[in-house]
């Protein structure tokens, strides 16, 4: 009964967490416990604790009178989560830099070679899907549970943020690019370098997803 009951919650905690990314579940939107367990077809209770654990994520809000709500998106949002997630990628990064093996660099080059053909099929769900995995490589590869945890549920919760940034034009191509820096210092072994590579390409997509929010134009780097 308690595996099954886990395994309860994954489903529930999957399908809603994936309606709420994929904009089924749009901001402001009130989730009803009873209605979504009948439509998943599980008990209540796996829908509750998957509310709960969507709140850590930030993805839901959860008040005494209006019960969970799906979490507005916010300016003060996507500077808080791409801050944090800017250090602790660079940290994950940097940790990450003396254990990958051949076969992990060989992993990550063949990603950015999938990111690449995905550009040029101007396919961004391709592109989310490889950043995933190029992500997740690095950040088992940091060897911090922990910090890998807190990693995972800042990128469930900026999913909606990166849905708008690989719309911003010339975006795909910005991403590639930043990707292919960072796994260049992971060959030489630069942690510091990966770090550093990290965080701006963190930095740089709050940069350009306030520029979108605001409907102005991106300054043009020098």
């Amino acid at each position: 009964m308690p595996d099954k009951y886990r395994t309860m919650q994954e489903i529930a905690y999957d399908a809603i967490r994936d309606g709420i990314l994929a904009g089924r579940h749009g901001p402001g939107q009130r989730l009803i416990a009873d209605d979504l367990a009948k439509e998943l077809g599980v008990s209540r209770m796996p829908v509750r604790e998957a509310l709960h654990r969507l709140e850590v994520a930030g993805l839901v809000t959860i008040t005494p009178h209006r019960g969970a709500v799906v979490s507005e998106l916010s300016e003060n949002e996507c500077v808080e989560i791409y801050h944090v997630r800017a250090v602790l990628d660079g940290l994950a990064t940097r940790l990450a830099t003396p254990h990958l093996s051949e076969a992990d660099h060989a992993r990550l080059a063949a990603l950015l070679e999938e990111m690449e053909a995905g550009v040029k099929a101007e396919d961004p769900q391709r592109v989310l899907n490889v950043n995933r995995e190029f992500h997740t490589l690095i950040w088992i590869a940091a060897r911090a549970p922990r910090l890998r945890d807190l990693l995972e549920n800042l990128y469930d919760a900026s999913q909606r943020f990166r849905n708008i940034s690989v719309l911003i034009p010339g975006r795909l191509d910005q991403i590639t690019h930043e990707h292919r820096l960072i796994a260049e210092a992971l060959a030489r072994g630069d942690a510091g370098a990966a770090e550093r590579y990290a965080n701006e390409h963190h930095e740089g997509t709050a940069r350009r997803l306030l520029a979108a929010m605001d409907g102005r134009r991106e300054p043009q780097e020098e």
